[in-house]
């Protein structure tokens, strides 16, 4: 089935809220968007999103306006730029300017307000709910996301959660590395623990749902009952894995610990 984008105008102004300390971007949702998207774009954690906007959940839909709290700016295009000139002098890439303004062409005008994104921060949260001595990136959480999506893209949400939380619990575990990303790409006797990581796909881009799934299993919802593992009964031929004791079947997975 051929997938239809629809690109929507962004709308990026700078704002003032009556009555509050806050002074920030709003950034109108597109078609494709999601809060780690737009936290990542904006250089802001998407909790942070989540605090300015008193949102409950990360559920977002398109034509929703966030206020972002960050320390973006708005340029009002003079006679004689051009886009690559004002990327330049702020120090960002053509494409990410091109990008946080919903643009498909180079074209501008005199009088035109751009939005300029703030400086990325390296933005960390911890491990919440697990008690994890550490903090998760939001390329970790990225990671996470494309790892559920190649090894769940048939499952349910709660397959797909249940996958997450087994990294999770890995990560919580004094058996396995201290990291999302070492424990992605693991070796057992030279090979890694995931086929995905194997074969490539882990590379996919990542749907709505995998990203959601990664942000629920950091924030410590476990549907599998601490399991460690998890394997295909059907496809796996690891003998080792199926002695452990189970805790779930969760969809076409048995997970163990």
């Amino acid at each position: 089935m051929r997938r239809i984008t629809v690109l929507l105008i962004v709308t990026l102004i700078m704002v003032t809220v009556t009555g509050s300390a806050y002074a920030g971007t709003s950034y109108k949702v597109r078609f494709g968007d999601n809060l780690y998207k737009i936290s990542r774009l904006m250089g802001v954690n998407h909790q942070e999103i989540m605090a300015a906007n008193d949102l409950g959940t990360t559920v977002i839909y398109p034509g929703q306006v966030l206020k972002i709290p960050s320390q973006s700016r708005v340029y009002e295009v003079k006679k004689g730029d051009t886009l690559f000139r004002i990327a330049r002098k702020y120090k960002i890439s053509l494409n990410e300017l091109m990008s946080v303004n919903g643009m498909n062409n180079t074209l501008i005008f005199p009088g035109q307000n751009l939005i300029i994104p703030g400086k990325k921060r390296n933005m960390t949260e911890p491990a919440m709910g697990n008690k994890v001595n550490t903090y998760i990136s939001q390329e970790d959480i990225e990671l996470l996301a494309r790892l559920i999506h190649a090894e769940a893209r048939g499952e349910d949400d709660i397959g797909k959660l249940a996958v997450g939380a087994v990294i999770l619990n890995r990560l919580a575990s004094d058996r396995f590395p201290d990291s999302i990303r070492e424990i992605i790409y693991q070796k057992t006797n030279g090979v890694y623990q995931f086929t995905p990581v194997s074969n490539g796909t882990i590379n996919m881009e990542p749907s709505e749902a995998a990203i959601k799934a990664a942000q629920e299993a950091i924030e410590g919802k476990d549907p599998t009952s601490g399991a460690l593992f998890f394997y295909n009964p059907k496809t796996s031929t690891d003998n080792w894995i199926r002695t452990l004791p189970v805790t779930r079947v969760i969809g076409n997975h048995v997970f163990a610990k």
